[in-house]
């Protein structure tokens, strides 16, 4: 077989009889690599998330004479530091990392976990990058495989997809944990089985519409991020400062950006400047009515780069009084990646708000491809089972309003604002079906759990109309 199994493609390979293999973390593979001394390493690449331990566990198994792993560069996403935790702490009876968010998976045994972890040794040089090459000149010892090649080629694996050719998925809800677990279980759901660039499956749909209404009181205990993992999180995306070695960080593309590439319409709103969201604050003060309150991550590079930046632009707008942020991404990796995201769009937008001195509104992310990695199928569907499997929807209330039904030698419905004002629309008939098609094609529903009450109520006011019996509208 081939090795490296996973991300090959992705990894520089040195010297097959090394011991060592270098993980640069989020700084950029080529800037460690072209330092390194000549066959005195094995691999060279990246780990940019906790997800990424896994590939790189099953890697070592299949070529056991790495026994020091030198990690070094930028932590952003404490993937190092998981690392780290992984091989001191082991994992729990969960198969969680213990002192960390990741988990190991589940066809990895546990004896191939505890040998990996009493036989190879992390080698801590982030922030020391400049000593890498002496410590592996300093290596000395030979290549000895700690335990026979194991191959494991696959990472977990679930049930098979849905087949649907749909596109653009909507999820609404009170919260980002709640808005999340529907989104996740879109793609696990509908997702189509698919290559990638990393040589990794995935599971993808596409165009995914994400609104947030309100915010989580608590971080709930299931979700699996933490307060810590948010806090790591907001250091990076507030900061104008790019790590050296890094290619891009949102805080530098927010806050410190050249906006030499941006259209000329926008540049004569915002000037040369480099605080994009100085500079929306502005203009949104300004003129409430604007447009063109938009803040962008791209620049001309991007599109011959390996890691283009996911979170493409941002856009603000004002409706009702209160400021609506939409975020774009071209690629959002939902399991590992789309909360800690959420989480900060959501924190960016109050500050603006406050800034501006107006109402906090919806959040909405849209995701072009919305998609789970391979290595997090079995967790998302563990997650999915225990928190959204069986639940009963909540019925919230429709941003298009309500409807009162009533029986009077006919079915009658009349239309009513959120607000309880009627909206003018009256619809007539005795027939339940035709009833709320008209209904539906008048866009009056923006939500399926109205929609099948309705139907509900109809087909029950068409039953009392035939019958004879009292019409009463049940609750919603």
């Amino acid at each position: 077989m081939q090795w490296p199994i996973f991300y090959g493609d992705e990894l520089k390979l040195g010297n097959p009889e090394s011991p060592v293999g270098v993980c640069t973390l989020w700084t950029k593979r080529d800037v460690i690599y072209k330092n390194l001394p000549e066959g005195k390493f094995a691999v060279c690449g990246n780990l940019y998330t906790v997800q990424g331990i896994n590939p790189m566990l099953k890697n070592v198994l299949a070529n056991p004479k790495i026994r020091y792993i030198v990690i070094c560069g930028a932590d952003l996403m404490k993937s190092g530091e998981a690392l780290i935790n992984f091989l001191k702490n082991g994992i729990g009876d969960d198969r969680k990392i213990i002192g960390s968010s990741g988990y190991i998976d589940s066809n990895v045994d546990t004896e191939l976990v505890n040998k990996f972890r009493e036989n190879v040794k992390i080698i801590d040089l982030r922030g020391r990058e400049a000593d890498v090459p002496a410590v592996l000149e300093s290596i000395k010892e030979e290549a000895k495989p700690f335990m026979e090649p194991v191959w494991i080629t696959e990472l977990d694996k679930s049930s098979a997809p849905l087949k649907t050719e749909d596109v653009v998925f909507k999820v609404r809800g009170p919260s980002i944990p709640w808005v999340w677990l529907r989104a996740l279980n879109n793609v696990m759901k509908f997702g189509e089985e698919k290559d990638t660039d990393y040589k990794i499956r995935q599971k993808e749909i596409l165009d995914l519409v994400s609104v947030i209404d309100g915010d989580e009181p608590a971080l709930p205990a299931w979700l699996p991020i933490t307060e810590r993992d948010l806090e790591n999180y907001y250091e990076t995306f507030f900061s104008k400062e790019r790590p050296l070695g890094v290619e891009y960080t949102y805080g530098e593309r927010l806050f410190n950006y050249q906006l030499s590439h941006v259209p000329d319409k926008f540049l004569e709103e915002f000037g040369e400047a480099q605080d994009q969201i100085g500079a929306v604050v502005r203009i949104l003060k300004e003129r409430p009515h604007t447009r063109r309150a938009v803040a962008f991550t791209l620049k001309e590079g991007d599109s011959g780069s390996k890691n283009p930046p996911c979170l493409t632009q941002i856009v603000w707008s004002i409706r009702a009084g209160k400021l609506v942020q939409t975020a774009n991404f071209r690629s959002h990796d939902i399991f590992g990646a789309w909360l800690l995201n959420a989480f900060a769009l959501r924190r960016l937008q109050r500050q603006i708000a406050e800034r501006v001195g107006i109402g906090l509104g919806k959040l909405v992310i849209l995701s072009n491809s919305a998609h789970v990695y391979e290595n997090n199928w079995k967790e998302a569907e563990k997650i999915l089972e225990k928190s959204f499997a069986g639940r009963v929807l909540p019925l919230v209330e429709d941003e298009h309003g309500y409807f009162i039904v009533k029986v009077e030698q006919g079915i009658f419905v009349e239309h009513y604002t959120k607000e309880g004002l009627p909206s003018g629309f009256v619809f007539h008939g005795k027939d339940a079906q035709i009833l709320y098609r008209k209904i539906l094609h008048e866009g009056l529903v923006s939500l399926m759990d109205h929609a099948a009450y309705l139907g509900h109520q109809l087909a029950k006011a068409e039953y009392c109309l035939k019958t004879g019996e009292k019409f009463v509208q049940d609750k919603a």
